[in-house]
């Protein structure tokens, strides 16, 4: 009988043959369509994984690279370093480590907390997915904000240019847990995109980079995490009606059951312009764990879920104020709910998230 490792290292193996053959390959630090694409080896584990501790803040042992050793040593480094362990640890405290105590504690008594996870309207938010979903090996984020580029050890000799443009990317993601897309996409045209944001929370939640590939549109990074191999897949996609890629739907659908997760989405699945997208989501996803600002309430009932909520139903901010869900407040209301022990969404402050866990009924 095939062990479960080797039958998840065939899946794995499947699914990035399937991946790169969906779009025109880029080289590994530059567009370059023609050239030949070397299968994952572990000739740049060091190197990728020591770059990725550098951008992190985190130390670099001289063994792993002298050059970053040394640049380790300078002042700007230094107070790199201080800076983002001091947001990170606050943010930490704030969302990541009550949200995985929850999953550990709640959600995985209500899901299969393991299976494969996507998460729409991303962006370069991977601490989330991590700390819901820590068991699962395979995630998959899509966003309409650029990749970029696997940085290479030439690249991050400007360092004291890209540790400002770093600090600024996660200035609003450190201070509210989401990023606000029009500061986003400024700061990332000038970072480059969101690889250097996955590289560093990947080292910083504990993880080691494996490897890290892109092609045209298409963004994945392999590492260890827990003593488990797992990937991400990140998708450049416009997530509407009209632009969504069957590619990514095809992906999807190659990964059998997955769970959701929604937060921040600017209410974009409220509306017809995205209703391909909710209806595969509906009846793709084995579980949907969202804020409201994901599948309104109504369909998630229509569909036939079996729906848990966590924490308060307050109204959506003022800029978002016509998505008011009145059945949704009704039945905060009158079922039995638990507190949420962190802010969700644009919630920040636990007293006024909710959480909605809604799954399809076994049998």
């Amino acid at each position: 009988m095939m062990s479960r490792r080797n039958k998840s290292f065939l899946v794995k193996s499947g699914l990035l043959l399937f991946l790169l053959g969906c779009s025109p390959l880029w080289s590994l630090f530059g567009q370059n369509e023609q050239e030949e694409v070397l299968p994952f080896g572990p000739s740049n584990t060091i190197s990728i994984d020591t770059i990725s501790l550098f951008l992190g803040g985190l130390p670099v042992e001289k063994k792993q690279s002298e050059l970053l050793f040394d640049y380790e040593k300078t002042q700007s480094w230094q107070l790199y370093a201080a800076t983002l362990e001091k947001q990170w640890q606050k943010r930490d405290m704030w969302s990541w480590k009550p949200i995985r105590d929850f999953s550990r504690e709640k959600l995985s008594r209500l899901i299969n907390p393991a299976l494969p996870v996507f998460y729409p309207f991303s962006g370069p938010d991977l601490m989330f997915p991590l700390s819901l979903f820590p068991l699962a090996t395979v995630y998959v984020l899509a966003s309409r904000e650029m990749p970029g580029r696997c940085p290479s050890l030439e690249s991050v000799k400007t360092f004291e240019k890209t540790f400002p443009l770093i600090l600024s990317s996660l200035h609003s993601y450190f201070k509210a847990g989401y990023f606000v897309t029009k500061e986003l996409r400024q700061d990332l045209s000038l970072l480059g995109g969101n690889i250097p944001l996955f590289l560093i929370m990947i080292v910083r939640s504990g993880g080691k980079i494996v490897d890290c590939r892109t092609t045209a549109s298409t963004t994945i990074i392999r590492f260890y995490s827990h003593g488990e191999l797992k990937t991400l897949y990140y998708f450049q996609s416009d997530l509407s009606n009209g632009g969504i890629e069957d590619s990514l739907m095809r992906f999807l659908s190659s990964l059998g059951s997955f769970n959701t997760v929604i937060k921040s989405a600017s209410y974009l699945l409220h509306g017809e312009g995205f209703s391909s997208l909710r209806g595969f989501l509906l009846s793709h996803s084995q579980a949907i764990v969202q804020d409201d600002s994901g599948i309104p309430y109504r369909y998630l009932v229509g569909a036939g879920r079996k729906v848990y909520l966590f924490g308060v139903y307050t109204p959506p901010l003022n800029i978002f104020r016509e998505f008011y869900q009145k059945d949704l407040e009704e039945a905060f209301a009158s079922q039995d709910h638990e507190p949420l022990p962190f802010g969700f969404g644009y919630k920040w402050n636990p007293k006024e998230a909710g959480l909605i866990v809604a799954f399809k009924p076994e049998g």
